[in-house]
């Protein structure tokens, strides 16, 4: 993938980059605020990454517009905050978020790496996969990724996982956990199955007459009369529980009836926000008006009354529920022992076969879990093994290039994060990043261009900064700097002894102020592919 030419603007003003080539480019500038950083952050913008624009420019106010080639096809990209429109080969799409856009990218400009996020596989963010291979000019920070908010640095790792061709599906935690459970009650069903085969073999008799035809029909005859007594009693029971909690709810009523009647009978109860005397009680059940001592008697009464009746209805259940269990038991007391315990334990008794079958069916079934426990387990291990390996291959290359540029450096990277709070000074951040940025190009075959912004930051040498524009032009790619330089360098034109490199000079823009009227008209003229018409004013 590679960046043809980018901008941003609106009706009144814009600016437009087209001298970008397909090798090593460098933006520079004889004094800062010339618009470099606007610019390269405008490309990334468009393309889907996260605003990082520097502080007092408002991004939001304006369309932020990129033509990118990939797999040799163009594609010219339009953003206006998060909506994006997309033109390619005569055709216009459009997308109401970067979400969208991303599922697109993915599926049409660009492959985009798979990584495991909130246990789930999804595609990778493109904020998130910019940082391969772009860095910013601000919010950078080694021990993280940058605007770390949603993503985290484990997520940049399970980036570089897939990219170096890990396979994300292993099984996670949760799915361990839920597959080892899932064993344990397979397991627990095992032990009961046996179990009835074991009562089946040390009752022998029994196990005889639940096998005979005959004497099945009658067990079945016996067993349904057995199972309708259970379920009156079964329902008996339930519904003298549901009037004796109702006449207990109606026992409750009454206290709280009379301790409200104490209170009425020592002084005079009144709404505090209307002044009215009229008392209305309320309780789950029931509102009553009770500032009225007559109605309040009529109310006690009447649930008095009530009580009675539920007393009634409860002792009338018992009955009819002492009436079935004498039935139950006369049934039970006309059966052969045997079958008596036939029916106490039917739950129990199946055939020797049916036993086998269900018993082999459930072994059959925590073998296949087991195997793919261990199976997801080697995975995960030789995955885990083979992800360190990516790891170590990338730091010591990072080390390799470091030592290379600065033989007497100090630094040691075991990481491609530093340790929280563990920062570096001068130029060593930048020699940190550049290692870092190389590496991951060639480890990982990165098909994207290096985009660094102030990438001499932090005082660095001239023989270091001559070493990274080397190193940049032998990866074969497209590479896009930025720098300020000093004034004596800049008059004795810096980079014009580098063979391949593309020098892009911002020292005529006005500063602070790159967007200008020179470029509406081309900036319009872009626009109108996509449709899209700007009014002034």
């Amino acid at each position: 993938m590679i960046v043809l030419e980018t901008g941003f603007g609106d009706a009144a003003e814009a600016f437009l980059e087209n001298r970008i080539s397909p090798g090593v480019n460098i933006i520079f500038s004889d004094d800062n605020n010339k618009g470099k950083t606007l610019v390269i952050q405008g490309l990334m913008y468009s393309m889907g990454n996260e605003p990082i624009f520097p502080s007092g420019f408002n991004h939001r106010n304006y369309m932020f517009y990129s033509k990118i080639e990939s797999g040799g096809t163009e594609w010219s990209l339009l953003r206006k905050n998060n909506s994006m429109l997309v033109f390619s080969n005569g055709k216009i799409l459009a997308f109401d978020s970067i979400s969208e856009f991303k599922h697109y990218f993915h599926s049409t400009i660009h492959n985009l790496p798979i990584i495991k996020k909130d246990k789930s596989n999804k595609i990778a963010d493109l904020a998130l996969v910019f940082q391969l291979f772009f860095l910013p000019q601000d919010k950078r920070n080694t021990s993280n990724v940058f605007n770390s908010g949603y993503h985290k640095k484990p997520d940049f790792y399970e980036l570089v996982y897939s990219l170096s061709g890990s396979d994300p599906v292993a099984m996670d935690e949760t799915q361990i956990i839920e597959i080892k459970d899932e064993i344990a009650k397979l397991e627990e069903e095992g032990k009961i199955t046996a179990r009835r085969l074991k009562f089946s073999k040390s009752h022998p008799k029994i196990a005889e007459i639940t096998h005979k035809s005959s004497d099945r029909k009658s067990f079945e005859a016996k067993r349904l009369v057995l199972e309708s007594i259970n379920k009156r009693i079964s329902e008996l029971r339930k519904d003298r529980a549901r009037e004796v909690n109702r006449k207990i709810r109606l026992e409750q009523l009454i206290s709280e009836l009379n301790s409200l009647n104490r209170d009425l009978s020592t002084g005079r109860v009144i709404c505090a926000d209307c002044g009215s005397n009229k008392v209305v009680f309320k309780n789950l059940d029931y509102s009553f008006d009770v500032s009225n001592q007559f109605v309040r008697n009529e109310i006690l009464g009447s649930i008095k009354n009530e009580i009675e009746i539920k007393k009634e209805t409860i002792d009338e259940f018992t009955r009819s529920l002492n009436y079935e269990q004498d039935q139950l038991n006369k049934e039970l007391e006309s059966t052969p022992k045997s079958l008596q315990t036939i029916l106490l334990h039917s739950e129990e008794i199946l055939s020797d076969v049916e036993i086998d079958n269900k018993l082999t069916e459930i072994n059959q079934k925590i073998d296949e879990l087991k195997r793919e426990l261990n199976t997801s387990e080697k995975t995960k291990s030789d995955t885990k093994t083979a992800n360190q390996n990516v790891i170590d291959v990338i730091l010591n290359m990072m080390n390799s290039i470091y030592k290379d540029m600065d033989p007497n450096g100090r630094l040691f990277f075991d990481e491609i994060f530093t340790k929280k709070g563990e920062t570096y000074s001068g130029s060593e951040e930048q020699e940190f990043y550049f290692a870092k940025i190389v590496a991951l190009s060639n480890i990982l075959n990165l098909d994207y261009p290096v985009i660094i912004d102030s990438f001499r930051d932090g005082e660095l040498s001239s023989g270091k900064e001559n070493y990274m524009i080397e190193k940049y032009l032998s990866l074969g790619k497209q590479v896009i700097l930025s720098s300020t330089l000093k004034q004596e360098e800049y008059s004795s034109s810096k980079y014009s002894d580098f063979i391949g490199v593309n020098t892009i000079d911002y020292s005529v823009n006005n500063t602070s102020q790159i967007l200008n009227t020179n470029y509406v008209s081309q900036f319009s003229d872009i626009l109108k592919r996509f449709n899209i018409v700007m009014e002034n004013g």
